[in-house]
């Protein structure tokens, strides 16, 4: 093969590679075409899908804010805020002072619009508006602002304070308020908002100066008085003296609980032990600085606050018995911490504090009876002379049942006991405690035992006319006895003086239903149940109101509510028996008092119910046997001799009923259905002249009796008497203007008397 031909074969060889090189990459180009085809469809695909969900948010937003345009509103608040970033930190140029306040004002300014300019405590915030004051802190903290550094006015930093309390941003709203008070001194809302800061943060010395501010533009402001004398309690400031005055003044006097007092008492030996130390090393940090801060704190309502304070008390001074008490009582107020809280005070009792009612108190409150006595009995055995412990002994005896045992404690006292107030309230409450068993069983107080409960109560006030319980025993004393005016002003003064006693409300709502104020009554029992849960007492009080008001339905409901948490309950099965009588429900009523008989066999008003159910049952024979059953125990039982009186005259036993009712009328010739009854007696027994005399009697003593009007009509529409009758009508539709025969023989009456009219009148 020549040269040539060797070329012409490399030049062919040559061609056909580049073809095959250029072939290969042509399908390389169109499979990365399709490659770019299939990713540009898959492209528009999602860029569709997200349009559509784009779409889809923006009309469901729109739906969303179509009926509140505010919310929508503060989008543009969010673009601004963006602005105001911009400006201040992203875009790299550097602005004044001035500018920088101008931008951090505007942002300010934008959120205010949206808020109200009223101010008002139950100023609602817009749903938004809250994260975006927050940002708007995340602002200003970054930019080093202060309240001080914004162009705003006084009404706009105290909006822009409250915007700031709401979102948790404490400290940048007490700033605004401050602020705002600066700008406008006579702003007393800035204040006082301010103060509540103070109190919540337990800065005692700024809240003092905070509300002395207040009171210079409001003197007469009875909560900052008030508020500042908890301050102050137990120290030398003038400023205490003429807080108490003017509260007298205004009619608010200070009001010294029983807690309060102690309180006031460790805060004042926390300051004794202060002020005895070494003043060079005082500080506000020392430990009975806090303690007497906690004290002040706990009394202001701010446990938590007060439970910080008692703590780091206790973590620089071990030792100190105050603190562990007051860190006691603190526990104790909480829900959980029973055993915390009784360690804390063992620890305060063995450094010397007197802590042995508190534990009691507590133990007695997680319904630990037997432990709370045994604390109690172990105390007394060192202590005997020891009178409160004695009267906490007592009760707590007698809450767990053991009422003899109560009496023996207090009978075992030394003498010295016997002048403290307490051990006179413990023995009034025993005789409470006896005249309610006794009315239990027989129906009635004891007229001896209100006496002595009377005579204890009065004692324990000789001892200590501030003692709440004492007017309080005196109070449901005079109510048993029917005193109600007394028992009124017995009962406000106890409430001035224990506000916060769970027992004030319920004596209270029991005092307004014997009065009649069944309004009240209502009220005050929607107090006291706010504090008794799942207490029978709540239930009972309710069903005696609807009993009152005639709503038997409820009042049976609540009396059975009573009964399903005490079935032996005798006040609540005696009235849900009377209920059910008076609803026609016989075989609930027959029930209630056959229970009632069974634990109660002397307890007379039971069987009294038992034998009205009979005789509405028509049962006469065993009817006759109960009441004959009352008589043997009572003879001069009226209703008992009433209610004989009906059996035997539906018996046919007319000859033998007059005696009961003559004896019924001789010993209470008021008694208006004795007096009816025995009408009908003398109906049965053609007397009708005795009977229409008998009917008017009973008619007198109740004007509301319609069976005595109803026949008294009656006998004159027989006998023709056109005028009395149609007047004895008339004052049946008095009682009753619906009632049909009334209104029927009326117009008979009237009929008659113009038929008359006509025979009798003139000829021409």
């Amino acid at each position: 093969m020549d040269q040539t031909t060797a070329g012409i074969l490399a030049l062919y060889g040559i061609l056909g590679v580049t073809v095959l090189a250029l072939w290969l990459r042509h399908r390389s180009v169109l499979s990365q075409r399709d490659r770019m085809m299939n990713r540009m469809g898959d492209l528009q695909t999602n860029l569709s899908d997200t349009t559509q969900r784009l779409d889809l948010l923006s009309r469901g937003v729109d739906t969303i804010l179509g009926e509140t345009p505010e919310v929508r509103n503060l989008l543009g608040v969010h673009r601004k805020l963006e602005s105001a970033e911009n400006l201040l930190f992203d875009q790299g140029i550097a602005v004044s002072s001035s500018e920088s306040c101008a931008i951090a004002s505007h942002a300010a300014k934008a959120i205010i619009e949206k808020h109200s300019t009223e101010p008002d405590d139950n100023t609602v915030i817009l749903p938004g508006l809250i994260p975006l004051i927050v940002r708007l802190d995340a602002i200003l903290t970054e930019a080093e602002m202060r309240a001080e550094d914004l162009e705003l006015n006084g009404g706009e930093h105290r909006i822009l304070g409250e915007l700031f309390h709401a979102s948790a941003r404490t400290s940048r709203a007490a700033d605004c308020y401050r602020m705002a008070n600066q700008m406008d001194p006579e702003d007393s809302a800035s204040l006082r908002s301010l103060a509540r800061i103070q109190r919540e943060s337990g800065e005692l010395e700024t809240l003092d100066r905070t509300l002395e501010r207040l009171l210079a533009t409001s003197p007469d402001d009875l909560e900052a008085l008030a508020e500042q004398a908890a301050i102050l309690v137990g120290s030398d400031d003038e400023r205490y003296d003429r807080n108490k005055t003017r509260l007298i003044a205004l009619g608010e006097p200070l009001e010294e609980t029983e807690t309060s007092t102690k309180l006031s008492e460790i805060a004042l030996r926390a300051k004794d032990s202060r002020i005895s130390g070494d003043p060079s090393t005082l500080d506000s940090n020392d430990s009975p600085l806090l303690v007497e801060r906690a004290a002040k704190l706990i009394g202001l309502g701010e446990a938590g606050a007060a439970l910080e304070a008692i703590t780091k008390a206790i973590e620089m001074d071990e030792d100190n018995g105050p603190a562990w008490l007051l860190h006691a009582r603190i526990l104790a107020a909480g829900e959980g911490n029973s055993k915390e809280a009784i360690r804390s005070i063992r620890r305060a009792t063995a450094l010397g504090e007197y802590g042995v009612i508190m534990e009691s108190e507590i133990l007695e409150n997680d319904g630990r009876l037997d432990a709370a006595r045994a604390v109690l009995e172990e105390h007394l055995e060192t202590l005997p002379e020891d009178a409160e412990a004695r009267a906490r002994l007592s009760l707590v005896l007698m809450k767990a049942g053991s009422i003899d045992w109560a009496k023996e404690t207090l009978n075992e006292a030394p003498p010295i006991c016997w002048e403290s107030s307490q051990m006179h309230v413990m023995e009034g409450r025993l005789h409470l405690h006896d005249t309610e068993q006794y009315r239990d069983e027989y129906g009635n107080h004891d007229p001896i035992l209100l006496i002595d409960a009377l005579i204890s109560f009065d004692a324990a006030i000789d001892h200590d006319r501030e003692n709440g319980l004492a007017w309080l025993g005196r109070s449901r004393a005079l109510r048993f006895q029917g005193s109600h005016n007394e028992a009124e002003v017995a009962l406000v003064r106890a409430r001035r003086l224990i506000p916060n006693h769970t027992s004030i409300p319920l004596e209270e709502a029991h005092l307004c239903i014997e009065m009649g104020k069944l309004d009240q009554a209502n009220t005050h029992i929607a107090e006291a149940a706010t504090h008794l849960h799942e207490h029978p007492i709540v239930p009972f009080v309710r069903g005696l109101i609807a009993a009152k008001q005639g709503r038997m339905t409820e009042a049976q409901t609540l009396f059975t509510k009573v009964l399903a948490i005490d079935p032996d309950h005798v006040r609540a099965r005696l009235n849900r028996c009377s209920a059910s009588l008076l609803k026609g429900d016989l075989d609930m009523a027959l029930d209630d008092s056959d229970h009632l008989i069974s634990i109660s066999p002397a307890l007379l008003i039971a069987r009294q119910r038992r034998a009205e159910v009979l005789m509405n049952l028509a049962d006469w024979t065993e009817a006759e046997a109960e009441l004959r059953r009352i008589l043997d125990r009572r003879d001069e039982h009226v209703m008992a001799l009433v209610h004989l009186g009906t059996c035997l005259i539906a018996m046919d036993k007319a000859e033998q009923a007059e005696r009961p009712l003559n004896s019924a009328l001789r010993i209470d010739s008021t008694n208006s259905d004795a007096w009816y009854q025995r009408g009908l007696l003398y109906l049965d027994f053609g007397r009708g002249q005795e009977a229409l005399s008998d009917f008017e009697s009973a008619s007198r003593n109740d004007p509301k009796h319609i069976d005595a009007r109803l026949m008294i009509a009656a006998i004159f529409h027989e006998r023709g008497d056109t005028k009395n009758a149609s007047n004895a009508w008339r004052k049946v539709l008095d009682i009753d203007p619906q009632h049909k025969l009334a209104r029927r023989r009326l117009e008979e009456c009237n009929g008659r008397t113009v038929a008359s009219a006509k025979i009798l009148g003139p000829e021409d």
